[in-house]
């Protein structure tokens, strides 16, 4: 065997088989079957093509129940289709889509969902046996003929069947590794046809010459076209050459043209688990703006820190915090937050050395975090193989002063990141804590918002395994003035404040750790 040929098929197994893996990234409800009107998909061959003689393949056709013929639908179109379109797999297209379509975070859309030829006649079942002999001719290839081999051979019988949008902004496409390469292949050669992209684990490496995107973005005029991008740093390093580099570059690449793309970067390997977990937002994210598509509050939309004052140590903080997880031999105790929270290791050192030191706490406290952060270092390692006995999370004041977020949305924000704490630590109890007072008294608004969010959050304890506690009086004089000497600007406790809330939630830390 050839070795190019033998390091393609090692390639094409690592990718077809990491689904059997143990998964790292948590779905959501949003990848799960619910209460919504689902899809339905009808099954169909292509039996001879002209652009790719020799081949045959299988793809399918999902169709939303929400779709009305007198009203032109969006179209995406899926590399790989069998594994995009496995309702039980790693990616879960159809599932994703039926929920986010019924509830218009994005719009009724057609997927098609299309397999990587194989020479000679079909097999029986759709799958990765036997292995697709044309898949990386088709798609590491950087020519047109894929985007050909769509518009005028595989689209025309659905674009006869169907009423879908012919507007360019309103067709994306979308694959995973070499399929994902593909994706932006497609949009790159014929953005008069797709210009929405997303590209999971993409293979932007030398197998054949994939590599040299990052120098042609570079180079070329602007396309409009916009641009979702996914790799993990435990990616796959070969002789092709260094996927997360290779995506990091593309990465770089749009933001010096200044494309409208998303790089999310995690900490998986070569496999469809980081990609599937995040497919709900990256769609969400992929067709924000469509007309009648609601956009997601931020709050509960995962994201990396980019305020120009933080950006050059949150990352690094993030890598640090999960380097001192692995050190630990046993976390018991979870402090989850913001600056408040990460203040424990400057104003409130000398309380936390007094009351935490000896129970096994991590802190995982971020300045200027909102709930969106949270969610992201969640879904990056931060409280992976871990099994505390508690976590108290207080979050949501960056939320109101920042932004100026709806209680309500804050509120969800702080849900969601409940519920990845029941999904990520299922045996943690979980302190939840009142947002803490702001503003010097009670009129002002910053006060009043937080006030807000903590009568709705309070509401998610049961009792069992949430708990909440509100010991915002703690802070406050008779009056409802928070002195300075507690909190000088009004927001972050000092020495003194540290230990006031160190001293209120002793009593049901105590209980909930069951000393």
């Amino acid at each position: 065997m050839k070795p190019l040929l033998a390091l393609l098929l090692t390639l094409f197994w690592t990718f077809c088989c990491a689904a059997q893996e143990a998964p790292k990234y948590v779905y959501g409800p949003d990848s799960f079957v619910q209460n919504v009107p689902q899809g339905e998909i009808t099954q169909g061959e292509i039996l001879e093509s002209k652009v790719f003689p020799g081949t045959t393949r299988r793809y399918s056709v999902y169709v939303p129940k929400q779709y009305n013929p007198e009203k032109p639908a969006a179209l995406m179109v899926f590399q790989d289709g069998h594994a995009y379109e496995n309702r039980w797999g790693s990616y879960r297209a159809p599932v994703v889509m039926d929920n986010l379509i019924a509830r218009g975070e994005m719009p009724v859309t057609i997927g098609v969902f299309v397999d990587p030829g194989h020479k000679g006649e079909l097999p029986e079942e759709r799958g990765w046996r036997p292995r697709p002999a044309n898949r990386s001719f088709e798609y590491d290839t950087l020519s047109a003929d894929y985007a050909t081999f769509l518009i005028d051979e595989v689209l025309p019988p659905v674009l006869k069947k169907y009423n879908i949008d012919s507007n360019p902004d309103r067709w994306a496409i979308c694959g995973a590794s070499s399929g994902g390469i593909c994706a932006f292949t497609v949009a790159w050669q014929r953005p008069d046809k797709f210009r929405k992209v997303l590209s999971h684990i993409g293979s932007f490496v030398n197998i054949r010459h994939g590599d040299t995107y990052p120098g042609l973005i570079r180079k070329t005029e602007k396309k409009p076209i916009r641009v979702f991008l996914q790799d993990g740093s435990a990616d796959l390093d070969n002789e092709h050459g260094n996927w997360p580099l290779g995506n990091q570059q593309m990465a770089k690449a749009l933001a010096f043209k200044e494309y409208d793309y998303k790089f999310v970067y995690g900490t998986g390997a070569h496999n469809g688990n980081h990609g599937g977990a995040i497919l709900p937002d990256s769609m969400r994210w992929l067709w924000r703006g469509e007309e009648g598509v609601k956009t997601a509050p931020l709050a509960i939309t995962s994201e990396i820190q980019t305020a120009k004052w933080a950006v050059k140590w949150w990352m690094p903080r993030h890598e640090e915090k999960l380097a001192e997880r692995k050190a630990m031999k046993q976390v018991d105790l979870l402090f989850v937050g913001d600056s408040i929270t990460h203040g424990w290791e400057q104003a409130g050192k000398e309380t936390f050395e007094k009351y935490y030191k000896n129970r096994n706490t991590l802190n995982i406290g971020f300045s200027g975090d909102r709930t969106e952060h949270v969610l992201w270092r969640f879904q990056n390692g931060a409280i992976d193989d871990i099994d505390p006995k508690l976590a108290v999370v207080m979050i949501g004041t960056n939320n109101t002063g920042h932004r100026m977020d709806p209680a309500e949305e804050t509120s969800l924000g702080i849900q969601f990141i409940l519920s990845e704490l029941k999904e990520r630590l299922p045996n943690t109890k979980v302190l939840l804590l009142g947002v803490f007072p702001r503003d010097a008294d009670a009129t002002g608004k910053h006060r009043v918002r937080n006030n807000e969010i903590n009568g709705m959050i309070s509401k998610f304890a049961d009792d069992k395994r949430v708990f909440f506690l509100d010991i915002s009086d703690k802070f406050l004089d008779d009056d409802g003035v928070l002195p300075k000497s507690v909190m000088a600007d009004l927001l972050h406790p000092g020495a003194e404040g540290y230990g006031i809330w160190a001293e209120a939630m002793e009593p049901m830390i105590k209980q909930l750790m069951g000393e």
